[in-house]
């Protein structure tokens, strides 16, 4: 049999139309391709958002939760601290006045309160790239502005209370003789005193006004760290709001 040259042009499935629809099918199925890619990202990210969103109501619920026990042993705390500084140091010779200061001050010795969040999706939003999964940036500033003002005021004021809580202690341990053991943070349980019933290792004035004002300065530093969670408190709740709201989570 024998083919002509112009007989190949003619035959069928090389035409102009014929390239155009296969190229417009590769088109199409490149298209529906990245559409289905990004369909699926999109429902990853609405999973991740929704479960960062569930961790860090359960989160901010505690840190509520935790701050009222907060308040209850700082607010403890402050009291004795008032109660010593109510003590004249002149008076401190008299057994009677040195087992009033022994009850006050043992607690204030024994143990500081700070409070720390929960911050498991905290750190995972920050560290694991958590913020890229929201759309809303109203969300994304609550969040970060909660983060900051923790970090730049409720951390920090607790941690000069920590320091002055350290002096108040090396003050102490030069002029009384306290527990060893801490005490918990309520009115039911008195401090014993030692079997000798002698409160003060020496008597010295100069060491007692020195701890006089450390703890006055410790009781400014721990009043200081209820307001800055007080602050914390409020906008963790008006966060619990925000996110409850947008999220339609009860």
């Amino acid at each position: 049999m024998e083919t002509h040259a112009q007989d190949l042009h003619k035959a069928p499935g090389h035409g102009l139309k014929h390239y155009f629809f296969e190229f417009f099918m590769l088109f199409l199925a490149v298209f529906f391709g990245f559409l289905a890619e990004n369909l699926r990202e999109n429902i990853i990210n609405q999973e991740k958002e929704k479960h960062y969103v569930e961790s860090l109501l359960a989160d901010l619920k505690k840190d509520t939760t935790d701050l009222a026990e907060s308040y209850r042993a700082q607010f403890f705390l402050i009291s004795k601290m008032t109660k010593v500084l109510g003590l004249p140091v002149e008076a401190l010779r008299q057994p009677a006045i040195q087992d009033s200061l022994y009850q006050s001050l043992a607690p204030v010795y024994s143990e500081f309160w700070i409070f720390i969040p929960t911050n498991n999706t905290m750190t995972q939003l920050k560290n694991a790239g958590g913020f890229g999964v929201f759309n809303d940036e109203k969300i994304i500033d609550s969040i970060n502005d909660l983060d900051f003002y923790y970090e730049s005021y409720v951390k920090m004021n607790s941690e000069y209370y920590s320091k002055s809580y350290e002096k108040t202690v090396d003050i102490a341990e030069q002029v009384i003789k306290l527990p060893d053991a801490t005490l918990p943070f309520y009115d039911t349980i008195v401090p014993a005193v030692a079997s000798s019933g002698k409160v003060l290792i020496q008597y010295s004035t100069i060491l007692l006004e020195e701890l006089y004002t450390s703890i006055r300065f410790q009781r400014g530093q721990l009043s200081a760290c209820v307001g800055f969670e007080k602050q914390y408190e409020e906008k963790a709740r008006n966060l619990i709001s925000l996110l409850q709201r947008e999220y339609h989570i009860k």
